[in-house]
């Protein structure tokens, strides 16, 4: 993690940069609802190319949700059952069942349902990491669409020179050349902690961690930093606060306002203590789906 890292022993070498994933992971189901705002809200396209319409599924942080349809092409004067899934549409495996949906005199539906907590609750457990979808209707009436939300894909502090794209992890161990979002917790413009991480290197997170070493970091007060979303939106923050030589994460899922966390290594592979700036957002704005969308080239870590 830091430049005078030298080879790590096995156990050090699965070690994450994040602070104890397993730990944040074992306080979601403690977490406590504490504001009533947006947590997540899915969308998906219903049949080809979203021909019957769109479903979006929006969860609080109250623990509830609701889902908004709104379809056409369908049979007239039909009751359809909705379920959300994983697997295939033809062979679909159960997560939960969702508000049916009645259609109209022209097949068309548009409605806004209540979704309790427990429902919510099966949706977080499951979706939360995994992909999952949303299925309207039985055998050939079913329309079938995958749920997507919007996600980190890069991160810039211009007064740092710092410009990563943002994935999320699939390694053991932390690549080098990007940035890696947090999939557990909240993602920007969402309720909650978003939380970006990468390595105190050269062309990485280094200067955070330079600049944190002096004055405690009270030069990078009032920084701007930038993060650009999947559905091409570009999310400009100001960073409040320096919190250095954190050994937890504790509480971070009773966290309602919206913040973004950026978090980097003290030391060599295997220190516990990490850096984390705070910042808060300002403002967003439309982006270009090539701003938005870098190329990425992670790679092993020497």
């Amino acid at each position: 993690m830091h430049p005078t890292t030298r080879r790590p022993i096995k156990r050090a070498r699965r070690a994450l940069l994040l602070l104890t994933v397993t730990t944040i992971i074992a306080t979601l189901a403690a977490s406590s609802a504490a504001a009533v705002s947006v947590r997540r809200a899915w969308k998906a396209q219903l049949g080809g190319n979203g021909a019957n319409g769109t479903a979006v599924l929006t969860g609080y942080w109250t623990g509830n949700g609701a889902l908004n349809l709104k379809l056409v092409g369908l049979q007239p004067s039909t009751t359809y059952p909705v379920i959300a899934y994983h697997g295939s549409c033809t062979k679909p495996t159960l997560i939960t069942r969702l508000p049916g949906a009645v259609t109209d005199a022209n097949g068309s539906v548009t409605k806004i349902s209540a979704v309790s907590t427990r429902i919510m609750n099966s949706i977080w457990s499951y979706g939360r990491t995994r992909a999952f979808s949303i299925k309207i209707g039985t055998g050939a009436l079913a329309r079938c669409g995958v749920f997507n939300h919007a996600v980190a894909t890069r991160i810039t502090i211009p007064g740092l020179k710092i410009d990563l794209p943002v994935i999320r992890q699939r390694t053991s161990y932390p690549p080098c050349g990007v940035a890696m979002y947090i999939q557990e917790l909240s993602q920007p413009r969402e309720a909650g902690v978003s939380l970006i991480y990468a390595h105190a290197r050269k062309g990485m997170f280094l200067p955070l961690l330079e600049r944190s070493r002096i004055n405690n970091g009270a030069s990078l007060i009032g920084a701007t930093v930038r993060v650009w979303t999947s559905n091409n939106l570009v999310s400009t923050y100001r960073i409040t606060r320096v919190r250095r030589h954190v050994i937890s994460l504790a509480g971070v899922f009773d966290i309602g306002p919206e913040q973004l966390w950026i978090q980097t290594s003290e030391g060599p592979r295997g220190t516990v203590a990490k850096l984390i700036v705070v910042a808060k957002r300002v403002g967003y704005a439309a982006a270009s789906q090539e701003a938005a969308h870098p190329e990425a080239y992670p790679t092993v870590c020497r």
